[in-house]
């Protein structure tokens, strides 16, 4: 039996030095459909200028090709920059910059990630100058994002991914909402964090409560019924350490439960929650990528 789907394309879009990035945000797409296709319907679509476009000579100029092509035509753009901005156009600061404008105006889901590793020394100058002033600019008009490493951009991107997928597939759209085997419960994961501070008479701070959690919801239609978790670490350092053992008989839809954590000194940044769950005698699992940093 066929199985049918709907396809997202996602734009990689990136000046010349990111090729390391490139192929890590590639990846991450990869992974996700293998994940997430055959129980979801959705299908990620990579798009790079430079597997995709086919040489054209004419009255546009290259940018123009790649625009009308495919960049135009993209749902989620992922761009990546790390010290340079790229060459620019006769429309736009850059390449890279003129397809993350055009895609914001056209209202697709745009996710723009800057490098914080220490600058290359054999930078442009100009480059990176041109680059602080695009991001000063994009900053302006929207949230930006920055990565450490490629570990870290690739734990972004995923939740970026996941964020717009799952927001996708709430609208009802999907191609076959009654097909058999479907999850119809949607567990996420977050990781919550509050502190309390208590004073003595003369009004100094006496006493510190730190309060962690992370918090398991269903976001679906139906109850989640057995649920279980376990979470790995992203990159170097460790998961955080669970208090209590990470099951639950029934979480309904709509609710939650908290699971009271530790993050520990040398803990990595983020982690991957594979959950677990059964719904009328089917047992399904997802996993999510998330953030306690």
């Amino acid at each position: 039996m066929a199985l049918q789907t709907i396809t997202l394309s996602v734009l990689i879009a990136s000046p010349g030095d990111t090729p390391v990035e490139r192929d890590m945000v590639e990846n991450v797409i990869r992974s996700w459909n293998s994940d997430h296709t055959l129980k979801r319907k959705i299908h990620l679509l990579p798009l790079r200028w430079e597997l995709g476009a086919v040489p054209m000579v004419g009255q546009q100029d290259a940018q123009q090709v790649i625009n009308e092509q495919f960049a135009d035509l993209a749902d989620i753009v992922i761009a990546v920059f790390n010290s340079r901005l790229g060459k620019a156009t006769k429309r736009a600061a850059s390449g890279t910059a003129e397809e993350i404008l055009r895609a914001r105006d056209r209202g697709a889901a745009v996710h723009v990630f800057f490098s914080e590793a220490p600058v290359p020394r054999d930078h442009d100058p100009d480059q990176l100058a041109a680059l602080l002033v695009f991001q000063k600019e994009l900053q302006e008009h929207g949230l930006t994002g920055g990565y450490a490493s490629p570990d870290d951009l690739a734990a972004k991107v995923r939740r970026c991914l996941e964020h717009d997928a799952y927001g996708f597939g709430d609208s009802g759209s999907s191609p076959d909402d009654t097909a058999p085997g479907r999850p119809s419960a949607v567990l996420r994961s977050t990781y919550q964090y509050d502190s309390q501070h208590s004073q003595n008479g003369l009004g100094l701070s006496r006493t510190r409560r730190e309060n962690q959690r992370l918090r398991l919801e269903n976001i679906g239609e139906v109850a989640a019924e057995d649920v279980t978790f376990d979470i790995s670490p992203v990159g170097e350092g460790d998961a955080p350490r669970l208090l209590e053992s990470p099951t639950a008989r029934r979480i309904p839809p709509r609710s939650y439960v908290d699971f009271p954590v530790v993050v520990h000194l040398g803990a990595a940044r983020q982690g991957t929650v594979v959950h677990r769950w059964s719904e009328a005698g089917e047992f399904f699992s997802e996993e999510q990528t998330i953030s306690w940093m």
